[in-house]
């Protein structure tokens, strides 16, 4: 199985693969909310999915802060799947935490993220929360106040489904068999009759090693179409080091018009090109070095008319 990274329409970077092979090697972790305050007193849900087996955890929380998630992460995920080789989430105060990171450390786990305001390398639990968020709108209560009650029915249907980038359920992926719905209890299945506990162990960890070939095969292909549709549109010679860049930068800044902004700030001078889509850029002599993605940056071409760019397709910058 494969993690993508990179993101849709125009962008100056090609699409990175990063290998998973087995399950709960690598897991997304993320934070949704504020969400109106149940009559449990939950206001947000945590994400973690494994990028294997794209089996999810949601769990209802009263806040975000560092140590809820932490307790959450070593109680309802680590004690029951393991230890992951590998966590990523996006640059969350609660993530970023010295409690978080302390956490992380024990465990001897290692902790990645995305770059500044390029959360497309967080894509498929960016996704899952959009399905959730979309599901739950639909069944809430007028008041919305009981969201959290919905989610564990919603996990048991998510898991169950055949996920198009494993062609199998995350259930199947995860524990070799499907998860017994409803229907099963009327219609009825098969029995499966092992003649005895060993032979069933046999049986179930040839039936896994064949599941984890199957969607280690199938995320690949998968993976490497989408790659190549997405790498005909990139621009994969990035920026040399002492080159001057715009910077993107979408922040907007309080009781002022957003249209009237500037989206581009700059010139940045590139220090350093860290891999093919991470780079560290200063402005300024004085100025505080940052780490981006290349999808936020752009050539910079001169410095008249600095208030006249415009953005074109491919994300380059035209000087006028």
């Amino acid at each position: 199985m494969y993690k993508l990274c990179g993101c849709k329409g125009t962008s100056n970077s090609s699409l990175k693969l990063y290998n998973v092979g087995a399950p709960w090697e690598r897991i997304a972790i993320d934070v949704a909310g504020p969400f109106p305050e149940t009559e449990s007193g939950n206001k947000y849900f945590m994400v973690v999915m494994d990028y294997f087996t794209k089996w999810p955890e949601v769990f209802a929380i009263p806040n975000q802060e560092a140590s809820t998630v932490a307790d959450k992460l070593v109680h309802e995920v680590f004690c029951r799947f393991g230890v992951p080789l590998e966590i990523h989430s996006d640059q969350g105060k609660n993530f970023e935490s010295q409690i978080f990171q302390e956490t992380c450390r024990v465990m001897g786990t290692q902790k990645t993220r995305t770059t500044s305001y390029h959360p497309q390398s967080d894509g498929m639990v960016e996704r899952f929360n959009q399905t959730l968020e979309r599901y739950l709108a639909k069944v809430v209560e007028k008041r919305q106040r009981d969201w959290d009650r919905h989610i564990q029915p919603f996990l048991l249907s998510y898991r169950s489904a055949v996920h198009e980038s494993t062609s199998v359920t995350p259930a199947f992926a995860n524990f070799g068999r499907e998860l017994r719905l409803p229907a099963d209890l009327i219609t009825g299945i098969p029995p499966d009759a092992p003649r005895s506990i060993t032979d069933y162990a046999n049986d179930l960890r040839n039936k896994m090693n064949d599941i984890y070939e199957h969607v280690r095969q199938t995320g690949q292909q998968t993976s490497e179409k989408m790659k190549t549709r997405y790498n005909r549109k990139m621009n994969n010679k990035g920026f040399d080091e002492g080159s001057l860049v715009w910077l993107h930068n979408p922040a907007r800044s309080k009781g002022k018009s957003p249209k009237l902004q500037a989206k581009w700030d700059g010139p940045y001078r590139i220090v350093t090109r860290i891999n093919d889509v991470t780079y560290r850029i200063q402005k300024g002599v004085r100025g505080t070095p940052k780490i981006v993605h290349v999808d936020r940056l752009a050539r910079y071409y001169g410095a008249n008319n600095a208030r006249d760019e415009h953005v074109l397709g491919g994300g380059s910058v035209t000087r006028h």
